[in-house]
C-alpha cells in the first residue's frame, strides 16, 4: 500500500529522554517502509545533547532513511519543528511531526496517510493513542482509578476499531503525532513562535486552518503509544500550558465550546463505550439512577439493591446536584456521584423508576451503552392522566427504543440478577450509535447541552493567575478534588 500514496518526512524532534527516543527509533525500523517514506531527526541542544546525538548515530547508523540534524543552539520545541519543516525538509513530502516519547504500532502510517488522502478538506491527521488527552483510547473508562497499560490499549485497540468510523472529525489534533498536507504548511507555515518553547502550538495551528476551510481528523485505526510531558520539569510546564491555553482563549473564543460539543456529540458511540466492549475484570460495574423524588419506598430499593450486590457487582449511585446531600445520608458508605463521574463510564445503566427530565435521560445516555428500565410510566387510557403525565411519557418512548429490559420491582435480588445478565449480552454498535446521536440530539435541541461560543474575563484572569501561580492552583485543584 505504502507505494501507492504520497510519501511522508517523519520529523522527530529530539531534546532529551533517550530511553524513550531509543525506542521511538527502534519502532520507526520496525515500522516504516523506507522505499516511500524518510525520517528526520532534529537535535534541539538538550542537556545531554552529545551522549544522546552518540546513541542516535548509533543506532541509525548509515541507514539511508534517516537523515539527522542538529540545532545551532536551542529553539525550544516550537523553533525545532519549524526549522525542520519550513527549512531543512525541501521533499514537497506531506510531513509527520511525531514525539522522540512514542512508539507507533505497525501500520500506522499507511492508515493516516490513507485518511489523509480520503479528502482533500482534511489538513491535519492525528493517531489514536493510550495517552492523548481527546485522542486517547479509551478516552473513558469503567474504573478510571486503576492503571492503564499500554497492553491494555493494544488489545482493546484491536478489539474495537474495525466497530469505529476510520476516522472522526475533532476541533484540534494532538501534537504527539500529527500528520500534515504539505499544501498547509505551504499556505499557513506551521506553529507561531508565541507559543515557544511549547504547549498549545498544535491546537493553534488546527483552529487557525479550520477558519480557512481545513479540518482535523483522528485516525480511529492508526494506534501510536505516548509515554507524555516529558519536556518541561518542575512548574514551567504548568505555567505553560496555563498561559497558553489563555492564549488560545482569547484567539478562539469558542475553543473551550468546541471541545465539550466534540466530547458531547461528535465521537462515535462505540468510541465512548469502547472500555465496556472488551472488559478487564470479571466485576460489572453499574449506575443506578434514582426518580425526581427520593421517597422511602425508593430508599428501601436502593439499599435493597446494594444489600444483594456480592463483590463483583459494584453499584454507583447516580443522583442530581439537588438530591446529593440527603442521598450521602440515606446511603452511608454507597458509591454516589451526580449525573455521573468524567472520563468513566458503566457496563450497564438501571433507571429506578420513572425518568421525567431530560437531564436524567442525558445523563442516562453518557453512562452506559446497557440500559434496565424499573417500574417505568405506566401506560394508563385516562386522559388526564395523559394530559398530567405526557412530559414522563414521551420520555418514556424514547427510553424504551433503546432499552435491553424493562421490568417491575421484584427485590434487589431479581435486579442484581438482571443486571448480570444484561452485562452478559453483547453491545450491538448500530443500535448503540442511533441512542446516542438521537439522545444527544435530543439535549442539544432542548437547550439541555449548551455549548459556549465565548469565554469569560473570569477564566482569563484565572488562567493568568494560575500561569504565574502553578503551585497554588495545584494545591487548589488537589483540596477540590480536580486533580492535579
Amino acid at each position: 500500500m505504502s507505494r501507492d500514496r504520497r510519501p511522508v518526512t517523519i520529523v522527530v524532534p529530539i531534546y532529551d529522554d533517550l530511553p524513550g527516543l531509543e525506542r521511538c527509533i527502534q519502532a520507526l525500523l520496525e515500522t516504516v517502509d523506507f522505499s516511500v517514506d524518510r525520517v528526520l531527526l532534529a537535535n534541539d541542544v538538550g542537556p545531554h545533547v552529545d551522549a544522546i546525538e552518540a546513541r542516535v548515530l548509533e543506532l541509525v547508523g548509515e541507514h539511508p532513511g534517516f537523515e539527522y540534524t542538529r540545532n545551532p543552539r536551542n529553539l525550544g520545541f516550537v523553533g525545532n519543528c519549524n526549522r525542520a519543516v519550513l527549512e531543512l525538509d525541501r521533499t514537497g513530502n506531506d510531513v509527520l511531526l511525531l514525539n522522540s516519547d512514542t512508539v507507533p504500532m505497525p501500520g500506522f502510517l499507511d492508515e493516516m496517510t490513507a485518511v489523509l488522502a480520503s479528502d482533500d478538506a482534511i489538513g491535519v491527521v492525528c493517531a489514536r493513542s493510550d495517552n492523548a488527552t481527546i485522542a486517547s483510547f479509551p478516552y473513558a473508562r469503567r474504573n478510571p482509578r486503576a492503571t492503564l497499560p499500554p497492553r491494555r490499549t493494544r488489545e482493546l485497540h484491536g478489539r474495537t476499531k474495525y466497530l469505529l468510523p476510520r476516522h472522526t472529525v475533532s476541533p484540534v489534533a494532538m501534537g504527539f503525532c500529527f500528520l500534515i498536507r504539505r499544501e498547509v504548511i505551504d499556505r499557513f507555515d506551521l506553529f507561531d513562535e508565541v507559543f515557544s518553547p511549547g504547549y498549545g502550538e498544535e491546537n493553534d495551528f488546527c483552529l487557525r486552518i479550520n477558519e480557512h476551510g481545513y479540518t482535523s481528523v483522528l485516525a480511529n485505526r492508526a494506534l501510536v503509544l505516548h509515554t507524555g510531558s516529558t519536556s518541561f520539569s518542575g512548574d514551567r510546564g504548568p505555567s505553560l500550558r496555563l498561559e497558553h491555553e489563555r492564549i488560545l482563549l482569547e484567539r478562539y473564543p469558542f475553543y473551550a465550546g468546541a471541545v465539550a460539543l466534540f466530547l458531547a456529540r461528535y465521537r462515535d458511540a462505540v468510541d465512548v463505550f469502547a472500555d465496556a466492549f472488551l472488559p478487564d475484570d470479571d466485576v460489572v460495574r453499574v449506575a443506578l439512577h434514582l426518580p425526581t423524588e427520593i421517597t422511602p419506598e425508593v430508599v428501601a430499593r436502593v439499599r435493597d439493591t446494594l444489600a444483594c450486590a456480592a463483590d463483583d457487582v459494584v453499584v454507583t449511585v447516580i443522583v442530581s446536584k439537588a438530591q446529593i446531600r440527603s442521598a450521602r445520608q440515606a446511603f452511608p458508605g454507597a458509591l454516589i456521584a451526580v449525573g455521573g463521574r468524567p472520563r468513566q463510564i458503566f457496563d450497564v445503566a438501571v433507571a429506578l423508576g420513572a425518568l421525567t427530565t431530560f437531564a436524567q435521560l442525558s445523563a442516562l445516555n453518557a453512562n452506559a451503552p446497557r440500559w434496565i428500565l424499573v417500574d417505568p410510566v405506566s401506560h394508563d387510557i385516562r386522559w388526564s392522566h395523559a394530559v398530567a403525565n405526557h412530559r414522563a411519557s414521551a420520555i418514556d418512548r424514547i427510553l424504551r427504543r433503546f432499552e435491553n429490559q424493562s421490568t417491575s420491582w421484584r427485590g434487589g435480588d431479581g435486579l442484581v440478577e438482571l443486571i448480570r445478565m444484561a452485562a452478559d449480552t453483547e453491545i450491538d454498535p448500530a443500535s448503540l450509535r442511533a441512542r446516542w446521536h438521537a439522545v444527544s440530539d435530543i439535549a442539544e435541541a432542548t437547550g439541555l447541552l449548551v455549548h459556549r461560543a465565548t469565554v469569560s474575563l473570569r477564566r482569563l484572569t484565572a488562567l493568568s493567575f494560575g500561569a504565574r501561580n502553578p503551585r497554588i492552583v495545584a494545591r487548589i485543584r488537589a483540596i477540590t478534588g480536580r486533580g492535579a
